[in-house]
């Protein structure tokens, strides 16, 4: 599958493995998964906005995959993306940039935008919408599914990185 119109697939530090700029794709002795990456592999970097979530979705997929992760995994990777994704093209600007490194046994998925942030950025999706709240889920689930989520914002925009162990 070839990355959506947009998306790049970075070339990352050379290394042994010879393909994605020495990310062993395919996996380690047992071909499931990579056994080290040999430094921080940009695996995407995409901009996006609302009608380009779903082929981001994708794309997300289709790198996640690549790594040799579970399908769970994967659709763990997937889903906190787009609600990252999601959150910055509602509240911060309608529009932003995903980008999709593996580093050291994680698959880390940093989204920023342009918007105003938060007031408390480090709080902000830590406890549980109300069942009737009609937002407010994106970051909580986010937290819930990332081996952790880290939030920062300036005056020119907000990161929201979710990291997650490779498995």
């Amino acid at each position: 599958m070839s990355p959506e119109p947009g998306a790049t697939a970075a070339a990352g530090s050379s290394g042994p493995g010879g393909a994605a700029g020495g990310l062993p794709l395919g996996g380690g002795p047992d071909g499931d998964r990579p056994d080290d990456l040999a430094g921080p592999v940009e695996l995407l970097d995409q901009r996006f906005d609302r009608d380009s979530l779903v082929p981001l979705r994708n794309a997300v997929a289709a790198h996640a995959s690549r790594l040799g992760v579970t399908t769970e995994q994967v659709e763990h990777i997937v889903l906190v993306a787009y609600e990252l994704a999601s959150n910055a093209v509602r509240h911060g600007g309608g529009h932003g940039r995903l980008r999709l490194i593996a580093d050291d046994g994680m698959i880390g998925c940093a989204v920023t935008d342009e918007g105003g942030g938060f007031r408390d950025p480090e709080q902000a999706g830590l406890l549980r919408p109300e069942p009737t709240a009609i937002s407010g889920r994106g970051l909580w689930l986010a937290r819930c599914i990332a081996d952790s989520v880290e939030i920062s914002a300036d005056e020119v925009g907000t990161t929201a990185v979710a990291r997650f162990a490779i498995r």
